[in-house]
Formats: structure tokens, C-alpha cells, sequence
């Protein structure tokens, strides 16, 4: 019976967690790099709103509207930087956000054992940096977003993750930290897991269960 399990990348693979160096600090950090001088809610606030400009541009991998939305940012920010500029910065201040290379490790070495999977909300400029943490290619299955033209919680996602995988929903496995995007696994019929990276012991007894069954 081919089984798989899915994870998750930000909150389960990368820190959400504070104390740590997280996503949220690596935003206010490269806005006040370029000159943002909102306070650091208002900039969160702000910039998590900022891929519904325009472009919602988790959900888009052609390149040339990252100049549009990159605009709609600097706009609503006061950013004094152009758009290499911010992309390099982007780029190399947030690979400085912890992530949990245990929790990556142990995905890996589930293969032999069921199928693997990454299935998450991502900008297409994220992606160099994730594969560089968890080596996609040792993936079955890869869902990012900007790839799939949806994002979680869309039912359309998930039903893209069974239609690619051919895998039955009773047999799939789906660990995130966002309780919204677990409901609605669990409404397809998923086996779900919701937890943090930092919960590592929860994800192998939930693994372990799933992969009993």
C-alpha cells in the first residue's frame, strides 16, 4: 500500500518559533535595511498583505511580474532600494533564518518507507534558498504555491496533491503548523499532523502510527 508524507516548510522546516531567528524578524530587518521606518507590526502587518497587490505572487512563476509586485512593496513601505538590490538582500538575509535541519534530516529518512513531499505558500524568489535547506530533488513530490497557481488552504491545492500523487487520501500524511490549512486535509480525508519543528518527537509518533497502519 504506497503511503506518503507531506510536510510543510515554513513553521515546520523554517523557524516561526520566537527566539529564534525567524521570518518575521528577517521581514523587519531587510525593510529597515532600505530605509522603512514604520514599526516593526506596521511592517508585518503591511508586508504580509503585500502579495495581494496586484500579483499575489505565491501564486504566479512568471518572472517579469516580480518587477510589479516588488514596486507595490517599495510603494507601501518607503523602500529606498531597487529590485536587484532587494532580491539579493532578500535572498541572503533570509537564508540566515533558523531551520530545523533535524526535522529535514528525518524526512529524508523516510524514503524506502513511503513517498516524501513539500507541499507550501511560497514566492518564487523563495525557492533557491529552500532548496538549498532540504534538497528538493530528494523529494517525490514538490507542491510550492507559485508553481501549483494555488495556495493552502485552496481546496484546489490539495486536490492538485492527490491528482499528482495518485495516491489515496486515507494514505496521505500532511504535517503543518497553520490549523486552517489542516482542517481542510482533514476534511479530504487526510491523515494530518499539526505541529512546529521544534516538535520533532510528535512528528515521528504521528509518523510512526500513519506508516502502522
Amino acid at each position: 500500500m504506497e503511503k506518503i508524507v507531506i510536510f510543510d516548510w515554513g513553521g515546520v522546516i523554517e523557524s516561526h518559533r520566537v527566539g529564534e531567528y525567524n521570518i518575521r524578524t528577517a521581514v523587519v530587518d531587510l525593510m529597515k535595511k532600505y530605509s522603512c521606518k514604520l514599526e516593526e507590526q506596521e511592517i508585518i502587518d503591511i508586508y504580509s498583505k503585500c502579495d495581494n497587490l496586484k500579483y499575489n505572487m505565491s501564486i504566479y512563476s512568471n518572472p517579469m511580474l516580480i518587477e510589479e509586485w516588488f514596486e507595490g512593496v517599495k510603494i507601501k513601505l518607503g523602500l529606498d532600494c531597487n529590485l536587484n538590490e532587494f532580491i539579493n538582500s532578500y535572498y541572503n538575509d533570509f537564508k540566515k533564518v533558523y531551520y530545523y535541519k533535524d526535522v529535514v534530516n528525518y524526512a529524508h529518512s523516510l524514503k524506502g518507507k513511503c513517498k516524501i513531499g513539500i507541499f507550501s505558500n511560497l514566492m518564487m524568489i523563495d525557492e533557491k534558498r529552500i532548496n538549498e535547506q532540504v534538497n528538493l530533488e530528494k523529494f517525490d513530490f514538490v507542491f510550492l504555491s507559485f508553481k501549483i497557481g494555488h495556495r493552502k488552504p485552496e481546496e484546489k491545492a490539495y486536490e492538485i496533491v492527490e491528482k499528482t500523487t495518485k495516491i489515496k487520501p486515507k494514505n496521505i500524511l500532511f504535517i503543518d503548523d497553520v490549523k486552517e490549512n489542516i482542517e481542510v486535509a482533514k476534511l479530504r480525508g487526510w491523515q494530518t499532523c499539526n505541529a512546529f519543528g521544534y516538535e520533532l518527537d510528535k512528528i515521528k509518533e504521528t509518523v510512526d502510527s500513519f506508516l502502522k497502519l
